[in-house]
């Protein structure tokens, strides 16, 4: 799970691939917020419960500014499986960025709104709440004084074709694959060259399982390369493997029937010459008498 976290955030932490997720997630892929208008912004936050200080940490966030002024604070949050509570968590990440604001505010400065985007990779239905309400077992009779809060969540499973073909960035290739592979549909990858390509194959191998894909690509190549040359070299090594494997099943089964040709006629030329017996020769090749009479021509 850790190195599935840790390929996840490496890929999302470039700006062109955070801001493409973003502007196609929150608006239809309209280009909303810029890579160049991006800044880290600090993932750790602490809390205090039972007496002790405690952290908590965001998978990536990015400030948005423009003109030196922070417009939002966007994080994101990856799920590889379910987590029925995953409002807690994140009213917990933002409460605690909105704090910070708090505390910070200068006299002129302005509060900002503090989004995040949870992505789901796995290939179960989500069963677990996606807002507050949904988490908590709240009486009736307080349903009307609980705020709720709702999580922006958004599960490549179910994500349709136009929508995965609005993005423009890497994640293109990442958020393909797993549609594929969690609709166990066939898997057809596009031509689009990849600006991260290492870290792409990274993710993919890992949530896959198959090593194939980070084997696929060498970084000391100096060309552009896609998904397409990618998954073509991989079809093409398995068809080599196979064509070399045949090959050499058919050697293996090719001696095994020139030693056993061998045997026989050894067999056969102890008969004639009076070593063994009829009987003992064709029991020592798994023959019968009369089989062995007919491979060695002795009953014309």
């Amino acid at each position: 799970m850790a190195e599935k976290d840790m390929t996840t955030k490496a890929l999302e932490y470039y700006n062109d691939v955070f801001a493409d997720i973003v502007n196609v997630l929150l608006f239809d892929g309209r280009e909303v917020i810029r890579p160049d208008e991006l800044v880290p912004a600090e993932r750790h936050s602490y809390y205090k419960t039972a007496g002790r200080l405690r952290g908590q940490e965001r998978d990536v966030a990015k400030a948005w500014k423009n003109a030196g002024i922070t417009l939002a604070l966007v994080g994101m949050e990856n799920q590889a499986g379910r987590d029925g509570a995953i409002a807690l968590r994140v009213i917990g990440y933002d409460g605690a960025d909105y704090r910070n604001q708090y505390k910070k505010k200068t006299k002129n400065q302005k509060y900002y709104p503090v989004i995040t985007l949870v992505i789901y990779f796995g290939d179960e239905n989500w069963n677990g709440g996606k807002s507050l309400h949904e988490c908590l077992d709240i009486p009736e009779e307080l349903l009307p004084f609980v705020s709720d809060y709702k999580v922006n969540f958004y599960s490549i499973k179910d994500m349709t074709v136009e929508q995965l073909e609005k993005f423009r960035s890497d994640f293109r290739a990442i958020a393909e694959f797993f549609h594929a592979l969690n609709n166990h549909e066939d898997y057809h990858p596009t031509s689009q060259t990849l600006d991260h390509a290492e870290e792409v194959l990274d993710m993919i191998s890992v949530f896959s399982g198959d090593d194939r894909f980070r084997e696929g690509y060498d970084p000391s190549q100096e060309r552009s390369i896609s998904m397409c040359d990618i998954y073509d070299k991989i079809q093409q090594e398995g068809i080599e493997k196979g064509i070399e494997k045949g090959i050499e099943k058919g050697m293996e089964k090719g001696m095994e029937k020139g030693i056993k040709k061998g045997f026989l006629m050894a067999m056969i030329e102890m008969v004639k010459d009076g070593i063994l017996s009829l009987k003992e020769a064709a029991q020592r090749v798994n023959m019968t008498v009369e089989e062995f009479e007919m491979q060695a021509g002795l009953n014309a």
